[in-house]
């Protein structure tokens, strides 16, 4: 899976990454790998050549198989699953050309995943399945993301997480103890996760749920187009969701109805988030001055109502003139992203609340 926590500078995205990253890295359980590298480095570490090298380095014992010809061969466990910690996704994609590699690796597909290089030619990675973190703020995403890169394919396989809020938490200093029951107790649920092998299978409930939410995606052209590309895979989101969330708890590999559930309540709010994310992002030059206009409205009409006079005073320098914020206004108000409420004789503006997708429940008549 890929997520992207997105939010205001100082909202805590790193307190939300790194304490996940230091318990991975502590249960030695995963091929960890920073935003620092190049995407040329990762498919590196990830191929064959690169596993064989780590192999040796650590003086891995060899495992022996047979073969269909009955006869035993000497082979090394070569896994090309890592996770990307990219507490700054900007350093990753603008540091090389990762995403069209990030877009692939991301299908996992059984066949090899082959890439050239100058000075070492064709290198294969079978059976890549990466994990990325990261995290960004929205200013960053209008630079990450043109509009033509959206409609690309990598922002369909990315869970954008959006927060604008930051933790009511009071992150008060603490001693820690020399034994974390609690951390040690994850720390082993991930090194005891790592080695569960096998398929998942759904129980009939779930099963007949995810067919229902499965039917009921699907993009449309006419709306934007983060949104139209996230919808056809969305149920692709909830099936991996659902297979961390069943691991999390149980070794069956059964993928229940909670699992389903909880899953598709998780995707859709990111789903519901999505044209927040991505609002600033546009071929119009206004497009930025836009998202701004709507984050001071979100933000202000929460405790104060505003007013025209209230977003020039503040947002003069992005505006520029009185005609322009009218314009802008107007265009929101025409795109059904903001209304109008009179009080006490004044104009003022809120935000419009859109409907999030109704999946139907399954009935007991429909598992049958």
């Amino acid at each position: 899976m890929y997520i992207v926590l997105v939010g205001h500078s100082g909202l805590g995205k790193g307190m939300a990454v790194n304490p996940a990253v230091m318990l991975l890295r502590e249960s030695n359980s995963a091929n960890i790998l920073s935003d620092k590298l190049t995407i040329q480095y990762i498919l590196e570490k990830l191929s064959d050549r690169g596993q064989a090298a780590a192999t040796a380095q650590l003086n891995l014992k060899p495992t022996m198989s047979t073969g269909p010809t009955g006869q035993g061969t000497v082979t090394f466990a070569l896994d090309s699953s890592c996770f990307i910690s990219a507490p700054e996704l900007e350093d990753l994609l603008t540091m090389s050309d990762a995403m069209p590699s990030l877009k692939e690796l991301w299908e996992c597909k059984d066949g090899p995943f082959e890439y050239g290089t100058r000075g070492k030619g064709i290198v294969k990675i079978a059976k890549p399945c990466p994990t990325l973190l990261g995290g960004c703020t929205p200013s960053q995403i209008a630079l990450l993301f043109p509009n033509k890169a959206v409609g690309g394919g990598f922002v369909r396989r990315v869970n954008f997480v959006y927060e604008s809020e930051r933790s009511k938490i009071i992150p008060w200093p603490t001693i820690r103890p020399a034994y974390d029951p609690v951390k040690d107790s994850l720390v082993n649920d991930l090194r005891h996760i790592a080695q569960l092998k096998g398929e998942f299978r759904f129980d009939p409930m779930a099963y007949k749920l995810f067919e229902d939410y499965y039917r009921k995606t699907g993009g449309d052209e006419f709306r934007d187009e983060a949104t139209t590309s996230y919808e056809n895979s969305r149920a692709y989101h909830v099936l991996k969701l659902a297979m961390t969330l069943s691991v999390s708890r149980y070794d069956d590999l059964v993928i229940n109805f909670l699992d389903i559930s909880r899953a598709i309540q998780m995707v859709d709010k990111v789903a519901e988030n999505l044209q927040r994310v991505f609002r600033a992002v546009g071929d119009s030059e206004l497009a930025v001055t836009m998202d701004k206009i709507i984050r001071y409205i979100e933000s202000r009409s929460k405790k104060i109502f505003v007013t025209r006079q209230d977003i020039m005073r503040d947002l003069w320098r992005d505006i520029g003139s009185s005609q322009n914020l009218d314009i802008l206004l107007a265009s929101l108000e025409a795109s059904d992203v903001i209304y109008t409420k009179p009080i006490g004789g004044l104009t003022t503006y809120r935000i419009k609340k859109r409907q999030p997708l109704q999946v139907p429940k399954p009935t007991s008549s429909s598992i049958q």
